[in-house]
């Protein structure tokens, strides 16, 4: 009889333990997707990952560039601003995403992303010819301010410091420049890799969202140029300005001055460059200023509100 009991007694444990184990356990990741839903060469992407149960962290990469996630204020939706570099060849990348969850267990998501080619223009521009030929105390310049724009381009703030939509940086056309291929003076071809806005010299000029500046320098190529870091490795660069009003270590909100448009460095007249770069790749302006992105509260990223 107690044989008897002990396998009633293991019998109904096993009832009790069963379900635990035929239920299959619920995803990590529960749906990721992006806008614009279409994308192309210089795209800039706003990546959505909602998660079914809260990772320590989400990591992530599109094509061979690392992906910086950050939770919302909803704990189950993690997002990830980046882009499409305007080199990239069309065709069908990987954005792939990773949770790692309590005790080391790491949950992935793979999607296809299809990236269609951009039609680029191209153009003709006359200027002065050191620009084209720089002599030798024009190269030692160049030189520096590519180190010094590294430094800037290395700056890392590992949250964003950005909030709600980018905002035109003028009060002024964009033109249809981004990714144009140019001839300077029928001798040198250069890929325009930001967006020129037609304004009058002495506009104001502010910065498109929340962040720091990194740099605020005369630069040989690009004249008066300021450089926010908005988190993450994401840059917008402000070009050709007459004045700049700002300084390394700034905080800047949304909409601050930072400057005046000009005429500085290699150009044909009076406008305002902006560029957009993330991690290396430079994305087109007009698309990031057409993206709806939310409100961040301070407890997400560190920017100045």
């Amino acid at each position: 009889m107690k044989r008897l009991g002990n396998i009633n007694a293991l019998a109904v444990l096993a009832g009790a333990i069963l379900p635990l184990f035929s239920q299959a356990p619920r995803p990590t990741i529960k749906n990721v997707f992006w806008q614009p839903n279409e994308l192309q060469q210089g795209s800039v992407v706003f990546n959505t990952v909602e998660i079914e149960r809260v990772p320590l962290r989400l990591t992530g990469k599109l094509g061979d560039r690392s992906l910086a996630f950050f939770k919302s204020d909803d704990p189950k939706m993690w997002y990830a601003l980046a882009g499409v570099d305007l080199e990239t060849q069309p065709g069908d990348y990987n954005l792939t995403v990773a949770a790692v969850m309590p005790g080391g267990r790491v949950t992935r998501s793979l999607k296809k992303m299809e990236i269609k080619a951009a039609n680029f223009g191209t153009g003709e521009a006359n200027v002065a010819e050191n620009f084209v030929e720089p002599d030798a105390a024009s190269k030692k310049k160049i030189a520096a301010d590519q180190i010094l724009k590294s430094r800037a381009f290395s700056h890392l703030m590992s949250t964003p410091q950005w909030s709600g939509d980018f905002v035109p940086p003028v009060q002024g056309k964009a033109t249809n420049t981004f990714g144009m291929t140019r001839m300077f003076n029928e001798e040198l071809t250069s890929t325009h890799r930001g967006t020129d806005f037609l304004v009058t010299e002495g506009s104001p000029v502010v910065a498109s969202n929340s962040g720091t500046v990194v740099l605020a320098k005369e630069l040989f190529y690009e004249g008066y140029c300021v450089i926010v870091d908005h988190g993450q490795r994401f840059f917008t660069i402000y070009m050709h300005l007459s004045k700049v009003e700002v300084k390394p270590g700034d905080k800047l909100r949304k909409g601050e001055r930072l400057g005046l448009s000009g005429q500085t460095g290699r150009v044909t007249g009076p406008h305002l460059h902006m560029g957009v770069r993330w991690n290396g790749a430079y994305l087109d302006p007009t698309k990031l200023l057409a993206l709806t992105l939310p409100k961040l509260s301070p407890e997400t990223g560190n920017s100045q509100r």
